[in-house]
Protein backbone atom coordinates (compact mmCIF):
# COMPACT_ATOMS: atom_id res chain seq x y z
CA UNK A 1 0.00 0.00 0.00
CA UNK A 2 2.20 2.63 -1.49
CA UNK A 3 1.62 6.05 -0.13
CA UNK A 4 0.98 4.53 3.97
CA UNK A 5 2.58 6.56 6.79
CA UNK A 6 5.37 4.78 8.41
CA UNK A 7 6.80 5.76 11.99
CA UNK A 8 10.59 4.47 12.07
CA UNK A 9 11.85 4.48 15.54
CA UNK A 10 15.42 3.59 15.27
CA UNK A 11 18.60 4.50 17.48
CA UNK A 12 21.00 3.81 14.63
CA UNK A 13 21.28 6.89 12.69
CA UNK A 14 22.72 5.60 9.99
CA UNK A 15 20.18 2.26 9.63
CA UNK A 16 17.38 4.52 10.45
CA UNK A 17 18.34 6.94 7.38
CA UNK A 18 18.97 3.91 5.07
CA UNK A 19 15.56 2.70 5.93
CA UNK A 20 13.99 5.74 5.33
CA UNK A 21 15.19 6.48 2.19
CA UNK A 22 14.61 3.15 1.04
CA UNK A 23 10.67 2.98 1.90
CA UNK A 24 10.17 6.88 0.47
CA UNK A 25 11.71 4.90 -2.76
CA UNK A 26 8.87 2.58 -2.65
CA UNK A 27 6.52 5.45 -2.40
CA UNK A 28 6.14 5.61 1.88
CA UNK A 29 5.90 8.97 3.85
CA UNK A 30 8.22 8.22 6.19
CA UNK A 31 8.25 9.70 9.66
CA UNK A 32 11.62 9.02 11.55
CA UNK A 33 12.74 9.02 15.22
CA UNK A 34 15.84 7.74 17.19
CA UNK A 35 14.24 8.35 20.58
CA UNK A 36 10.86 6.77 21.98
CA UNK A 37 9.60 9.88 23.24
CA UNK A 38 10.01 11.96 20.77
CA UNK A 39 8.26 9.02 18.53
CA UNK A 40 5.18 9.51 20.68
CA UNK A 41 4.78 12.79 20.01
CA UNK A 42 5.74 12.07 16.43
CA UNK A 43 2.85 9.97 16.31
CA UNK A 44 0.57 11.85 18.01
CA UNK A 45 0.75 14.51 16.26
CA UNK A 46 1.09 12.74 12.49
CA UNK A 47 -1.64 14.31 9.99
CA UNK A 48 -2.51 11.87 8.36
CA UNK A 49 -2.05 9.47 11.06
CA UNK A 50 0.63 6.74 10.83
CA UNK A 51 -0.45 3.48 9.10
CA UNK A 52 2.56 1.13 10.59
CA UNK A 53 5.38 1.41 12.80
CA UNK A 54 9.11 -0.19 12.89
CA UNK A 55 9.83 -0.09 15.98
CA UNK A 56 13.76 -1.14 17.22
CA UNK A 57 13.48 -2.97 20.80
CA UNK A 58 16.48 -0.90 22.41
CA UNK A 59 15.96 2.86 22.51
CA UNK A 60 18.57 5.33 24.72
CA UNK A 61 14.93 6.61 26.52
CA UNK A 62 12.60 4.14 26.99
CA UNK A 63 12.10 0.32 25.29
CA UNK A 64 10.75 -0.20 22.31
CA UNK A 65 8.07 -2.43 23.53
CA UNK A 66 6.31 0.55 25.14
CA UNK A 67 6.26 2.39 22.20
CA UNK A 68 4.59 -0.38 20.78
CA UNK A 69 2.20 -0.35 23.59
CA UNK A 70 1.05 3.15 23.38
CA UNK A 71 0.89 3.47 19.79
CA UNK A 72 -1.62 0.38 19.66
CA UNK A 73 -3.37 1.80 22.43
CA UNK A 74 -3.76 4.86 20.83
CA UNK A 75 -5.15 3.38 17.50
CA UNK A 76 -7.46 0.93 16.89
CA UNK A 77 -5.69 0.20 13.22
CA UNK A 78 -2.06 0.52 13.86
CA UNK A 79 0.34 -2.23 12.90
CA UNK A 80 3.29 -2.63 14.25
CA UNK A 81 6.83 -4.25 13.37
CA UNK A 82 8.89 -4.94 16.21
CA UNK A 83 13.07 -4.52 14.64
CA UNK A 84 15.45 -6.26 16.85
CA UNK A 85 19.14 -7.97 17.05
CA UNK A 86 17.58 -10.20 19.26
CA UNK A 87 14.27 -13.10 18.88
CA UNK A 88 11.12 -11.22 20.05
CA UNK A 89 7.37 -12.93 19.81
CA UNK A 90 4.30 -11.14 19.69
CA UNK A 91 2.86 -14.25 20.84
CA UNK A 92 3.17 -12.96 24.28
CA UNK A 93 1.40 -9.71 23.46
CA UNK A 94 -2.53 -9.75 24.50
CA UNK A 95 -4.78 -11.73 22.07
CA UNK A 96 -6.62 -8.55 20.85
CA UNK A 97 -3.46 -6.65 19.55
CA UNK A 98 -1.52 -9.87 18.34
CA UNK A 99 -2.62 -9.80 14.79
CA UNK A 100 -1.34 -6.18 14.78
CA UNK A 101 2.29 -6.97 15.74
CA UNK A 102 4.77 -8.60 13.54
CA UNK A 103 8.54 -9.26 14.51
CA UNK A 104 11.49 -9.05 12.15
CA UNK A 105 15.02 -9.97 13.32
CA UNK A 106 17.92 -7.86 12.46
CA UNK A 107 19.71 -8.24 10.03
CA UNK A 108 17.36 -9.03 7.78
CA UNK A 109 16.61 -8.23 3.76
CA UNK A 110 15.32 -4.89 2.78
CA UNK A 111 12.90 -7.11 0.92
CA UNK A 112 12.09 -8.89 3.33
CA UNK A 113 10.74 -5.71 5.66
CA UNK A 114 9.48 -4.18 2.11
CA UNK A 115 7.26 -7.40 2.02
CA UNK A 116 6.09 -7.73 5.40
CA UNK A 117 4.80 -4.15 5.20
CA UNK A 118 3.24 -4.65 2.41
CA UNK A 119 1.35 -7.88 3.59
CA UNK A 120 0.67 -6.44 7.13
CA UNK A 121 -0.87 -3.24 5.53
CA UNK A 122 -2.87 -5.02 2.67
CA UNK A 123 -4.17 -7.81 4.42
CA UNK A 124 -3.65 -7.01 7.90
CA UNK A 125 -2.36 -10.06 8.35
CA UNK A 126 1.66 -10.82 9.06
CA UNK A 127 3.60 -12.86 7.27
CA UNK A 128 6.77 -12.56 5.68
CA UNK A 129 6.33 -15.55 3.47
Amino acid sequence: MAGASILLVEDEAPLRGLLARYLERQGYSIVQSGEGTEALTLFRAADPPIDLAIVDLTLPDMSGEDVMAAVVAESASIKVIISSGRPYSPEALPEEIRPRVEALLKPYLPQDLLNLISNMLESGQPSIS
